[in-house]
């Protein structure tokens, strides 16, 4: 049954919104130039709901005349990337004022699984235009590639310091997608990779922008980042925590639908 409100939000990142804006990595050009063959002609309006601090937002605005980022976390629009023909909105993904009909392309970056899910399909079958599109999409966790103990640490890190601390709902990224499914018939789905090289620090600036490191944190728990990054720099036999020698991907899980 679908639910008749949306459900009380809870801001999961808006303590780490600074953290999430500078260490989370950047979606590559290929993402868009999906998104932008995936689209049809018509370009008026596209909206990017549950936008964080924009970074996935602002590169709509090459493809569509008008971009709108809507987001809940006060703490997240505030550190929101500036650019000319994108606002920001602060507002839930569920209950968008605009009018019905109106929006070319609906995307959601990391965040469709913190929805209302029932909810929001709603919203969006209500505010998309015929042949209007819905792409949804994820980046899975960090993996490091070119050393078997720092990606043990790693392992470790996110499922068993941080295990307990996760919610739920993050299984649909662990998963890959595969249970987002969109209200409508025409879907694809595809799998593209995005890797980074990375400094140590930059890893524990990933790890802090986690909304399970945050939970572990406003539980109580004594910060373990030190104690990780140095597990990470004894494992690269290095001194210097700047130095770019970690070779990462992170999967990029694609849910394209069309109106």
């Amino acid at each position: 049954m679908t639910s008749e409100k949306p459900k009380e939000f809870q801001d999961k990142f808006g303590t780490v919104g600074k953290s999430y804006k500078t260490f989370r990595p950047t979606y590559t050009e290929e993402l868009y130039s999906i998104i932008d063959s995936y689209c049809d002609s018509k370009r008026d309006l596209a909206i990017d709901c549950g936008c964080g601090s924009g970074q996935a937002t602002v590169k709509l605005a090459k493809y569509f005349k008008k971009v709108i980022g809507f987001e809940p976390s006060q703490g997240q629009i505030e550190n929101a990337v500036k650019t000319e023909n994108v606002d920001f909105r602060l507002s839930p993904a569920e209950k968008i004022d605009l009018p019905s009909g109106s929006v070319d392309l609906i995307t959601v970056a990391t965040a469709v699984h913190w929805f209302d899910l029932p909810v929001f399909y709603q919203e969006a079958k209500r505010l998309l235009r015929d042949n209007g599109s819905l792409i949804l999409f994820t980046t899975g966790f960090i993996q490091i590639l070119n050393n078997d103990e720092a990606q043990k640490i790693n392992d470790n890190f996110r499922s068993g310091t941080l295990g307990d601390y996760w919610a739920p709902i993050v299984k649909y990224v662990i998963d890959g997608y595969v249970d987002i499914k969109p209200p409508f018939e025409n879907v694809e789905r595809k799998t593209i990779s995005l890797p980074k090289l990375m400094s140590v620090n930059d890893v524990i600036g990933i790890y802090s922008s986690w909304s399970g490191y945050a939970s572990f944190i406003k539980a109580g728990n004594n910060d373990v980042l030190p104690g990780v990054k140095e597990n990470l720099m004894s494992a690269f036999k290095t001194t210097d925590p700047n130095a770019e020698i970690v070779e990462t991907n992170f999967p990029v899980y694609m849910v394209l639908s069309k109106k």
